[in-house]
């Protein structure tokens, strides 16, 4: 008997634009069955991705699809990558899934630098504006999409950093793939380097890492903790795809192999899969070289680094400033440092609700291309504010090296820290310094 399939849409979509994948789908599957998710309220300004999953769940049920683990196979676009995430950690015990093969295309896995825009900007170039609601663009469902959002951090510690997960052999088989290119016509107003117009390929990337940086213990010496996502996914670069051919819209997908691509991720089986994403792996490795063989930067090699910093009591640290640096006393010294933040950290996001939260497009290809191969290490630190010295009750002791020294890495260590087409969260805890005078007990 043929197996389900259940396509999901994005943010402002509808179903009725995938009849190309859908009629796609069907044929390899022998049969098609839609959620009625798949025409979920995403411009409503008062929904959230709670109500989504919660609407998934139900839609579900009301379909009869099945709840047996694996029996199910499921495609995505957009923002249903963060959606289905989320019902499966909301719903489900990882080993019990319902989904068997779960392929993404072009999913906003950690936000889209769109997201952030105003509203006159979604109207004219991705079409917020609706006949039923203007100017309502679905304000709770971008505030999750926006970059370095609290929501995608928390769905990530939910299914990308804990010991038991959904995705590997034996359990979601799950496949992303995201264009490098992007739009044309006024739309590429939306377009940045790394990006497909939409999403960026190192937000899609469900392969993840994390570094724990501890500031506080000893502030002249901090040590940090690096650790990877567990459970792996396939991930492929579809070249010279956009967010919307790389769904096969607009006669789409352009990358050759594109519909092959497409066809693997939905049929490939347990045993396949390592070597399956072996094989996308390498792949995207080519297609990124002959990028850089071109110097078209925007098929370099990006990582999306989000950054949050908190006080040792938890509480976040929104004023801040991070610094990239050699520890010589040399012209090398600030040229290294010209280099990493003019060129290398290409841009930098702060959460708009929650500055404690930051995103920094950084140029992996430039920063391993322009520094001096003997180079052995490279430091990073922070200056927070408000400074304690300063401010005299309450605060932080950053301002000189005397203060706070720097995560030291060596040059092996910014290779596994620094790479190209992932998401890196990196969480820095620094120490909060109370005066005594903050609060006195007196003899009487």
């Amino acid at each position: 008997m043929p197996r389900p399939i259940v396509i999901i849409h994005g943010w402002s979509d509808r179903s009725t634009s995938f009849g190309s994948l859908r009629n796609y789908a069907a044929s390899l599957a022998g049969n098609l069955f839609q959620i009625n998710l798949a025409d979920y309220v995403s411009m409503d300004d008062e929904v959230r991705f709670d109500d989504l999953v919660a609407g998934m769940q139900r839609a579900w049920t009301d379909l009869g699809l099945p709840t047996k683990t694996g029996a199910v196979d499921v495609v995505i676009h957009s923002t249903g990558g963060l959606v289905v995430r989320d019902w499966l950690a909301t719903h489900y015990a990882p080993g019990a899934a319902p989904i068997k093969r779960l392929l993404m295309l072009a999913p906003a896995n950690f936000g889209s630098p769109l997201a952030h825009k105003g509203r006159a900007f979604y109207g004219r170039i991705v079409k917020g504006f609706n006949s039923v609601k203007p100017f309502q663009t679905g304000t709770h469902i971008l505030k999750g999409l926006e970059l370095a959002s609290p929501y995608s951090w928390n769905l990530a510690l939910r299914d990308r950093f804990v010991a038991q997960n959904h995705f590997g052999p034996g359990r979601v088989l799950c496949t992303v793939l995201v264009g490098n290119a992007g739009y044309s016509g006024i739309m590429a107003a939306a377009n940045e380097d790394g990006s497909d117009g939409t999403v960026r390929a190192s937000t899609a990337n469900l392969n993840c890492a994390m570094i724990e940086a501890d500031f506080a213990t000893n502030p002249l010496e901090p040590t940090y903790k690096l650790r990877n996502a567990s459970g792996r996914t396939a991930f492929r670069i579809l070249d010279n795809d956009n967010h919307s051919t790389a769904a096969m819209k607009d006669g789409g997908p352009k990358d050759p192999a594109g519909r092959e691509l497409i066809a693997r991720a939905l049929t490939v089986s347990d045993e396949e899969f390592e070597a399956w994403c072996d094989q996308c792996a390498a792949e995207t490795a080519s297609i990124t070289l002959r990028g850089e063989q071109d110097r078209k930067e925007a098929k370099f090699g990006y990582q999306n680094t989000v950054v949050r910093v908190v006080d040792d009591s938890g509480a976040p640290v929104s004023d801040y400033f991070l610094e990239f640096y050699l520890e010589n006393q040399d012209d090398k010294k600030n040229r290294f440092a010209q280099l990493f933040h003019r060129d290398v950290m290409r841009s930098v996001h702060a959460y708009g609700d929650d500055s404690s939260y930051r995103s920094l497009m950084v140029d992996c290809t430039t920063l391993f291309r322009e520094i001096d191969q003997d180079q052995e290490y490279m430091k990073i630190s922070l200056t927070a504010s408000p400074d304690f010295r300063t401010n005299g009750y309450v605060g932080y002791r950053t301002f000189t090296d005397k203060d706070i020294g720097g995560l030291r890495l060596t040059r092996q260590q910014m290779f596994k820290v620094f790479q190209p087409h992932r998401t890196l969260m990196v969480v820095m805890t620094i120490r909060r310094e109370r005066a005594p005078e903050v609060f006195r007990i007196k003899r009487a």
